[in-house]
């Protein structure tokens, strides 16, 4: 067994994430929120002027609900440090990935239903009750349906057999980390609860006929393979924090050397301080130049005719040169392992940015979404205009 990722967090209690953020509504989202008096006129990112939200912290499965139905745009968070954050950066993180997985899932298990063998065998032998298509079954009857007892504990045994099943599938698996197994063990109940009660319902007609075996041995390996995208949710943040580290360092590198608060050689001695922290995350406020995360979400602006693409951008303060960003990006492609963190920092003046990209899960990533076919992209660039420097990642699930 591999060992087990560091950026694992212990199962949340709280349904609050204390994250100060601007959440962004897209135009689904004013429909729905509009009338709340907690709306009001916010910046995005790119300093447009947006509807949205603006809160020291926010319920998880309520932006997780309003993600999901397509509601939020952008969460976007500008501060002075962000490492102290890190558990709930992990969990927005995961929340909105899990929120895409969740809404993708039905689809998904839907295609894979009507073009399995024992659906389309199932047709054949009955031809007056064939079934093609979610659209063919009738919400209302299996609305009706649910509120029937038999019927609903029936379907919650289904479920409960299913859910052991997957669970043994996992726990056998000789390739998934003990971080992996943990992630989708924690999160099957959730999926299957999610999938599309039509689903069940097309389950349910067929687990009741002599392809009993079969269906559930279709369902099983639909689940199982379809959790496989939670390792996209865990390696991600784990690139991400990384991402937050290095930037959050070079942010307050710059500060020290270009307030003559410490020389470059003695850099890393003097951040290491908690006092020396606090006096340059002052500064950084006092002179509003601060560390910038953000997820974008909306499907209408950067994701044309995709409701999956994630776009995931962490900005400070300070210029790369162009030698720079080139070297940095021959590295992005490389076999990261066993590569000091150091040798991705780059010398030069205190306006150039240290660019410390810790890439260990990078490599992991582009693995994994070749293996499943998601197009996947990290990418380092500068923004003269504002003096900053910007690692984007752009991911559609």
């Amino acid at each position: 067994m591999m060992q087990t990722a560091p950026n694992l967090l212990p199962p949340r209690k709280d349904p609050f994430i204390s994250l100060p953020s601007t959440i962004i509504l897209t135009g689904a989202g004013m429909k729905f929120l509009g009338s709340n008096p907690s709306v009001q006129k916010v910046s995005n990112r790119e300093g447009a002027h947006k509807e949205g939200l603006l809160s020291p912290s926010f319920n998880a499965q309520t932006v997780q609900k309003l993600i999901m139905k397509s509601m939020i745009e952008e969460i976007y968070v500008t501060q002075p440090e962000l490492l102290s954050m890190r558990s709930a950066i992990i969990s927005t993180n995961n929340l909105i990935v899990y929120a895409i997985l969740y809404r993708k899932l039905s689809p998904a298990l839907a295609k894979a239903l009507f073009e399995s063998r024992v659906v389309k065998d199932f047709n054949r032998k009955n031809p007056k009750h064939s079934i093609v298509d979610l659209k063919h079954v009738s919400q209302q009857k299996v609305e009706a349906l649910q509120k029937q007892q038999v019927y609903a504990a029936r379907l919650a045994d289904i479920k409960r057999d299913i859910r052991e099943l997957v669970t043994e599938r996992i726990l056998s698996s000789l390739n998934l980390t003990d971080e992996d197994i943990e992630a989708r063990v924690k999160s099957l109940p959730k999926f299957i609860e999610w999938v599309d009660p039509r689903i069940w319902f097309v389950f349910y007609i067929i687990y009741n006929t002599d392809f009993k075996v079969q269906i559930t041995n279709v369902f099983v390996n639909m689940l199982a393979a379809y959790l496989d995208h939670t390792r996209i949710a865990t390696h991600l943040s784990n690139l991400l924090m990384e991402f937050v580290q290095n930037s959050e360092k070079a942010h307050l590198e710059r500060i020290a050397v270009k307030n003559s608060l410490s020389t470059r050689d003695n850099i890393d001695k003097f951040i290491r301080s908690r006092e020396n922290r606090e006096v340059l995350k002052k500064i950084s406020v006092h002179n509003n130049e601060l560390i910038d995360l953000s997820w974008n979400m909306n499907p209408d602006r950067i994701a044309t005719h995709s409701l999956s693409r994630i776009q995931i951008q962490v900005s400070n303060y300070g210029l790369i040169d162009e030698s720079t960003a080139q070297r940095l990006a021959r590295k992005m492609k490389s076999d990261v392992e066993g590569i000091n963190l150091a040798s991705f920092y780059s010398e030069g003046s205190a306006d150039q940015l240290g660019a410390g990209l810790g890439l260990l899960y990078n490599s992991y990533l582009e693995e994994i979404c070749r293996k499943e076919g998601i197009p996947y992209r990290v990418s380092i660039f500068p923004e003269p205009k504002k003096e900053r420097t910007t690692v984007k990642i752009d991911m559609t699930l």
